[in-house]
């Protein structure tokens, strides 16, 4: 998740400046003419940045941070809790790699940056497929169905649309003006999923089966039920590692005005 963030804000980054910024001592290049702040296209100026930009970082990463390609992003592990009335219980996720992040396209930008007591900046993106596998263990119930198993799994997802918001308002350090995050969010839809896993009820083949045949069709109920669970945790995971990031980039670096 770190070089997501990290991969985003060297984006914002070249969006901001045509030379170099430094975070944590290590300069970064930049790849692109700069958008300024108080231009009236500002928002067209980072969607076209970003969509240049994105697919590179994605591929190449950035060596000077250590940071390896988007496209497999691998996730080490992730706990996710739910509960509603057809669906309750817990998985924990392993070793798990996304691939497709590459493909994103980048369809509109909203932002307010001028003011720096109010920082709004909202990405829709949409990516053809995503595929994730990896490891997973768990138990609840479907319904009236238990789980409980530990396998590995895959997700195949189609025309994944989204939007990805942040807001935050300037604070002084060391005498020169940061942007701490405040509010992350990301909303997300998909236009069809499919799904595999081995045993998700241990030692019975045939209900696993069922089960499995039960997730494929009824697969957008689950999706909107755990939705909210699944934002939450990006919520809480990315906001302290976007402040750890965006503390390190001044105000007027990150989002300089026009020079008169």
């Amino acid at each position: 998740m770190r070089n997501a963030v990290i991969l985003l804000l060297a984006a914002f980054s070249a969006v901001a400046r045509a030379a170099i910024i430094r975070t944590g001592g290590v300069e970064l290049p930049t790849y692109s003419d700069p958008c300024k702040r108080n231009d009236k296209d500002f928002s067209g100026c980072v969607k076209r940045t970003l969509q240049y930009l994105i697919p590179k970082f994605s591929k190449e990463g950035i060596p000077q941070l250590n940071v390896t390609s988007l496209d497999p992003f691998y996730l080490n592990e992730y706990l996710m809790h739910f509960e509603s009335t057809q669906i309750e219980g817990k998985a924990l996720f392993k070793d798990v790699y996304n691939h497709g992040l590459g493909s994103i396209k980048i369809v509109d930008v909203r932002s307010l940056v001028e003011d720096p007591e109010q920082l709004e900046l909202e990405v829709d993106f949409y990516m053809p497929k995503v595929i994730s596998n990896g490891k997973f263990k768990g138990e609840g119930r479907i319904g009236q169905m238990p789980l409980m198993g530990k396998g590995v799994f895959n997700v195949t997802s189609y025309d994944v649309t989204g939007s990805w918001m942040l807001k935050g308002n300037a604070v002084e350090l060391d005498g020169q003006r940061y942007m701490r995050i405040k509010d992350v969010g990301m909303k997300l839809d998909i236009g069809d999923m499919k799904i595999y896993a081995t045993n998700m009820i241990n030692g019975s083949p045939e209900l696993s089966q069922m089960a499995l045949t039960f997730a494929n069709q009824f697969w957008r109920v689950i999706f909107q039920i755990m939705m909210p669970y699944a934002e939450e945790g990006f919520e809480k995971i990315t906001r302290p590692i976007l402040n750890q990031v965006f503390l390190e980039v001044p105000y007027d670096q990150l989002f300089p005005p026009n020079r008169k």
